[in-house]
């Protein structure tokens, strides 16, 4: 945990637990021991490849593939993901599944047990930090990582606030790094 880091959201109030902060080379590593992986793609990772230039989808499908995890995509970035074949895709909304995540007794989506790791990514900034500020107090167990630009305090694990460049080359490394180890 650094203090040095602060939100993007400058005025957002978050608690004394703070996320702890990651390279995205370490973010590889620590994904790589993950047993049971949820990516969940929120509603703006669509806009991030004209912004920031970087095709969170194709990400978010990368990432899945490797570690064997399953996506769930917003509904308004589902039709992104037609063309994936080889991942388990779940269209669902992100209150939807922060709900499904805090439930105890929640087997997943495959009924094979609950999901070690979270990933967010693609999510509406000020919207997914309430979703992972759900979790951080109501689901204390549930890990979760925030792959998004901008650091996300309520996450367990997050990026910190990165350039468009340096976000595009970290995500690059960190899912060479993936495919290198499989």
């Amino acid at each position: 945990m650094s203090a040095k880091i602060t939100s993007y959201e400058t005025a957002e109030i978050r608690g004394p637990k703070l996320a702890f902060n990651l390279t995205p080379e370490n973010c590889g590593r620590m994904l790589m021991r993950s047993k049971r992986l949820l990516v969940v793609v929120g509603g703006d990772a669509l806009k991030m490849k004209v912004a920031d230039g970087v095709d969170v989808p194709e990400v978010a499908a990368r990432l899945a593939r490797n570690l064997g995890g399953t996506i769930v995509a917003s509904p308004g970035v589902f039709k992104a993901f037609q063309s994936v074949s080889d991942v388990k895709l779940i269209n669902m909304g992100l209150e939807d599944a922060v709900n499904r995540l805090k439930d105890e007794s929640w087997k997943g989506f495959d009924g094979m047990g609950a999901y070690d790791m979270a990933v967010f990514i693609g999510g509406l900034y000020y919207f997914q930090s309430m979703m992972l500020s759900t979790l951080k107090h109501f689901a204390p167990n549930q890990k979760t990582i925030s792959l998004d630009r901008f650091y996300h305090p309520n996450a367990t694990f997050s990026l910190e606030n990165l350039t468009p460049d340096k976000w595009k080359a970290g995500l690059d490394a960190m899912l060479q790094l993936l495919e290198a180890k499989k």
